[in-house]
């Protein structure tokens, strides 16, 4: 029996933009992470670049297992593995850690303001969603 056909085309849809946001933002982690200051000012401007520089190295390893553990758990979701859910529940908890560092412990609220909270929140959102597609997707039956 081909158990494909049990399983909605909206989830391969929602796998498949997920695996893509998931590659999205391993190209703007390497893109940043490689970017020298001055290009980060002309990129982005001033404030932004010096929030990219407060960035200790093990916050650059947070947003990096971040983005990566995302992205394989967007391939285990499309694959129909249920190492998806570690993978997401990593990355969560990686974005989590470093967004809460630069909003808690380097304030960058107060360089950039609380707009700059919209993105992170989303990124969280998403994540959050992630998780919770990949939960939902083994109760019914979708992963193996």
């Amino acid at each position: 029996m081909n158990d494909r056909l049990n399983i909605p085309k909206w989830f391969y849809v929602a796998a498949v933009l997920l695996l893509l946001w998931g590659a999205t933002g391993i190209y703007f982690f390497y893109t940043q992470m490689h970017m020298s200051y001055d290009e980060m000012v002309a990129a982005m401007g001033k404030p932004s670049a010096d929030c990219f520089r407060m960035m200790p190295a093990w916050q650059w390893w947070a947003y990096g297992i971040a983005v990566w553990t995302a992205t394989l758990g967007s391939a285990a979701l499309l694959a129909r593995r249920d190492w998806a859910r570690p993978l997401y529940l990593i990355s969560l908890i990686a974005v989590v850690v470093q967004y809460g560092y630069s909003f808690g412990v380097l304030h960058i609220q107060d360089i950039l303001g609380w707009s700059a909270a919209i993105f992170p929140a989303v990124i969280i959102i998403i994540d959050a969603l992630e998780l919770w597609l990949a939960q939902s997707a083994k109760a019914r039956g979708w992963l193996r």
